[in-house]
């Protein structure tokens, strides 16, 4: 049963659960990684019942797809497991108890009919709020047993579902019934019953898990055979980059506290962490549209990468790995999500573009911007109807590229590449860019010769 991993927190206390599973490893609630760490560490079967929500990142699918795949048992129930259940079934994952039923079923949609607060570990987990879960079964019972009648089942109901999950209490019934005129003798019915019989379905779920684990007995020690085949997605190896604590076990890099020291210490947090928040995003919404990143690709997004970091020789590159305490393997996954941020900002050119205007005012650069581009369309009209060619302003094709390299940046060791990590996808439109620059620039030194005049 060591090989059993539960993570359990406030649905059921782990004294109890315990008394009916007692070999178990009990864990607090899950986190993104948690159930990743367990497969590391040896478990045969996890059990997720409490989960965070808000707090920290919840659970990822992903990582209870990967315990399945290699060949672990993975049930839920009660709060967060059940959710994941619902959503997991077809994949392997069991779900137990009338709560995982109801979000199977489509009763339940909502995360926050299995969301509470509750203290922290040390405490016990104590809850302080009610789940809407457990409500629901409150007020469904006080009603088959005839305390209270169908409208004040539903005046109640309503009015818990409209509060925020941490406000939750059955301490309201009294307040609800003066604001809703509810009958006397059904509220104070409905409370003595609540006070009495203390409906918990979450507990009860808990502990039904807990009881099917118990009598499976051998059942579990041959792994599951997984309907499907787990694939390693950038995604999932930014998840696993992100579970590890470092090149090794005395190097311990937790990633609360490197986002603490980010938010104290670093001058430039907000753009670290807006960094961050786009290569989480881009990852998430190419896993959502499929898109992948292609051998070639990455080989261009790296060597950019290299030459901007310069990185030249295996000397400078090892230096740079080692500061940043990446392996070979971290390094690629790193530019596979700079390749799949350049993929995506092309699959989304359009909708990206619509937001450069705010972000150039956030960054109080538009109004420059907006002369340049106004005097750019001032030095045009002079020609006429005809987008002038290079031999039109006296110049070629490849001066203009010399001259973009002396005013500009060095084009690097590929037109196109360059041209790509500058948002175009075309070399004529590119140089047509740059001609019309060339132009308006021309046009100022022209105008500040006739002003010295």
């Amino acid at each position: 049963m060591k090989a059993v991993h539960v993570f359990l927190g406030p649905s059921l206390a782990w004294e109890d659960a315990r008394a009916v599973l007692p070999a178990a490893t009990y864990l607090p609630p899950a986190r993104a990684g948690d159930v990743y760490r367990a497969v590391k560490a040896g478990a045969k079967v996890v059990a997720i019942i409490d989960g965070y929500f808000e707090q920290v990142p919840a659970v990822w699918h992903k990582e209870i797809l990967y315990a399945l795949s290699a060949g672990v048992h993975v049930l839920g129930a009660s709060s967060m497991g059940a959710l994941r259940a619902a959503e997991l079934h077809p994949f392997g994952m069991v779900g137990v108890g009338r709560i995982f039923e109801a979000y199977r079923d489509g009763v339940y949609e909502d995360d926050d009919e299995v969301a509470v607060i509750h203290t922290a570990q040390e405490s016990g987990f104590a809850v302080l709020s009610e789940a809407m879960a457990n409500i629901r079964d409150g007020l469904f019972e006080a009603m088959r047993h005839g305390f209270i009648g169908r409208a004040t089942h539903d005046t109640v109901l309503g009015q818990m579902k409209r509060r925020h999950y941490a406000e939750r209490t059955w301490s309201l019934i009294p307040e609800i019934a003066r604001s809703t005129g509810l009958p006397r003798a059904e509220w104070e019915a409905l409370v003595k019953f609540v006070e009495n019989e203390k409906p918990n379905q979450k507990r009860r779920d808990a502990l039904q898990l807990l009881t099917e684990i118990a009598q499976a007995g051998t059942r579990h020690e041959v792994p599951f055979q997984p309907p499907f085949e787990f694939e390693s997605t950038v995604f999932w190896q930014q998840l696993v980059s992100g579970v590890r604590t470092g090149p090794g076990a005395s190097a311990s890099l937790p990633i609360d506290a490197i986002r603490s020291h980010v938010g104290v210490v670093e001058d430039d947090a907000d753009a670290i962490f807006e960094g961050a928040l786009t290569m989480y995003l881009v990852v998430k919404e190419a896993h959502r549209l499929g898109i992948r990143t292609d051998p070639e690709q990455v080989e261009r997004v790296t060597e950019r990468f290299r030459t901007a970091q310069g990185l030249l020789t295996p000397e400078t590159t090892r230096d740079w790995l080692n500061r940043n305490k990446l392996g070979e393997k971290e390094f690629s996954a790193l530019m596979d999500v700079l390749a799949l941020v350049e993929s995506v900002a092309r699959h989304h050119s359009a909708g990206l573009d619509a937001f450069l205007p705010a972000e150039l005012q956030r960054r109080d650069r538009f109004q420059t911007v907006a002369t340049a581009v106004a005097e750019k369309r001032d030095a045009l009209a002079e020609f006429g109807n005809t987008f002038p060619s290079a031999e039109d302003v006296g110049t070629t094709t490849d001066d203009l590229l010399d001259w973009y390299e002396r005013r500009f940046r060095k084009l690097g060791t590929s037109f196109d590449d360059h041209i790509r990590a500058r948002r175009f996808y075309d070399g004529g439109q590119f140089v047509c860019e740059l001609l019309l620059e060339y132009v308006r620039e021309g046009a100022q030194e022209t105008s500040a010769v006739q002003v010295r005049a």
